[in-house]
């Protein structure tokens, strides 16, 4: 298991916040093997509930921000630029990842032919599932982290 004290103080104190609200994620926490200049940044990658998806959740704090993505196609940045705002990005972070994981919010990816168009977030507080649209030709996947809102169109109308 990873040694929180031996991240660097960003992580370290980014990782007491998430582990306190999920402390069952601290098993598939390590030290990120694709930050190669902040070695004692975090990786945690948590497999997705309903199909133990090894594309499940990420969260990482390399490069001083807070990175939350799903899947192999949708990320999200918090980061310290928000800071000099005022902002709390810890805060914007953990609430994005409750959201996700509470299905508030949902992805959304869209392909065409085989590529990959783009990835944007929904927030079913706001959007109704039913009124996305996309262009004819354009497949759209909606995913949720446990699975209740996942949702395939073959096509756009």
């Amino acid at each position: 298991m990873i040694d929180l004290e031996k991240l660097n103080d960003h992580s370290r104190q980014f990782a007491r916040l998430l582990f306190r609200e999920w402390p069952e994620w601290l098993p598939h926490a390590r030290f990120d093997p694709f930050e190669e200049f902040e070695k004692e940044a975090l990786l945690v990658e948590v497999p997705r509930p309903v199909d133990g998806s090894g594309h499940g959740l990420f969260v990482t704090t390399s490069e001083w921000e807070v990175a939350v993505g799903f899947g192999e196609n949708f990320h999200t940045r918090f980061g310290a630029a928000d800071a000099e705002t005022g902002s709390d990005f810890y805060g914007a972070a953990l609430a994005f990842i409750r959201d996700f994981v509470n299905e508030d919010i949902v992805v959304a990816t869209a392909h065409q032919d085989g590529e990959w168009l783009g990835a944007w977030q929904v927030d079913r507080r706001q959007e109704d599932l039913d009124d996305i649209t996309v262009e004819p030709g354009v497949e759209l996947a909606i995913r949720s982290w446990q699975g209740t809102h996942d949702r395939v169109n073959a096509t756009g109308a």
